[in-house]
């Protein structure tokens, strides 16, 4: 059996309630808090050096654990082809679009951007092993994205002022590029496993990032950043980066991309939750339907 129809097979025994589901959303509860979390940062750091420290910062914990789980380095043909691919646009690609985006729009804008990547990873899945999703699936991703645009529409503006089409376009690149690493690590994890493949792609990431911060950041810039700008470093760093990377990867590794994707659509819902619970925004009526109409479309995609 091929491996695209093992992982098919895989996928189709998943069911809404797994421990693949549960890494899944525990991934983009992580994520979900992103988009504010970057934008307070980036009121201390500019995007570009943000991005920079947030894949080299995360280096030294990645070590940590490859040394603690003793994993594998994949370095030998197809494998080491795969762990760049990875490096390059998941933990280099994806924050760098995604942080610069955020510099110039609203968390908002950056919320409904990334609804988009549960698209690109679809679409890039089917292109793959050359199967048209089915209609279920354009539903449920069709419903929940409409859901995500009203969402954002209610609770902070589809209009503000303080976005930009640029940083739109640079959140929605970044989404795309996710979406790529998605097939680079989906090929690396039966081989490997989620951990090495993710901590693995850290490190190879943060040595190539490594010049460019030395060169981009300086002692004063350093200085400069608050204590709530460094923890905003640390939660991009350790949970955005590896922890939710890790836990992401086991669950597409399960479940499947095409079916695990969907879940990005929540991304908004939990920015919007967040808010609410943090600085006390109001969770109308229309925000609380937007949300539910935004769980069926991940059902739909979700359902056996």
């Amino acid at each position: 059996m091929s491996e695209p129809d093992r992982n098919t097979r895989q996928a189709a025994a998943v069911g809404f309630l797994s421990l693949a589901t549960a890494a899944a959303v525990f991934a983009i509860l992580i994520w979900g808090g992103s988009p504010m979390v970057t934008k307070v940062g980036t009121r201390s750091v500019d995007g570009f050096s943000l991005a920079l420290m947030r894949t080299v910062g995360a280096v030294p914990f990645a070590l940590v654990l490859i040394v603690v789980m003793r994993l594998a380095l994949p370095w030998r043909g197809r494998d080491l082809i795969d762990l760049i691919g990875l490096a390059v646009t998941g933990l280099i690609g994806f924050p760098m679009l995604f942080t610069l985006g955020v510099s110039l729009t609203t968390a908002g804008h950056a919320a409904v951007a990334q609804a988009s990547t549960p698209i690109f990873a679809g679409l890039l899945e089917a292109a793959v092993n050359r199967r048209w999703p089915a209609l279920r699936w354009w539903l449920g991703i069709s419903i929940g994205f409409a859901g995500a645009v009203i969402l954002i529409a209610e609770a902070v503006g589809i209009d503000g002022s303080s976005a930009t089409w640029q940083g739109d376009l640079l959140v929605i690149g970044g989404a795309f590029s996710a979406s790529v690493s998605f097939l680079f690590g989906a090929r690396l994890i039966p081989r490997f496993g989620a951990p090495a493949a993710t901590l693995w792609s850290v490190v190879v990431a943060g040595i190539i990032l490594l010049p460019v911060l030395l060169l981009q950041v300086t002692r004063q810039e350093l200085a400069e950043i608050t204590p709530v700008g460094w923890a905003v470093l640390l939660y991009l760093a350790a949970g955005a980066s590896i922890l939710a990377y890790v836990t992401w990867f086991y669950a597409i590794s399960r479940g499947g991309i095409g079916r695990m994707s969907v879940w990005h659509f929540a991304l908004p819902v939990v920015g919007v939750f967040l808010a609410a619970a943090v600085i006390d925004e109001p969770l109308t009526p229309l925000l609380t339907a937007a949300t539910v109409v935004i769980l069926i479309g991940v059902g739909l995609v979700q359902r056996r």
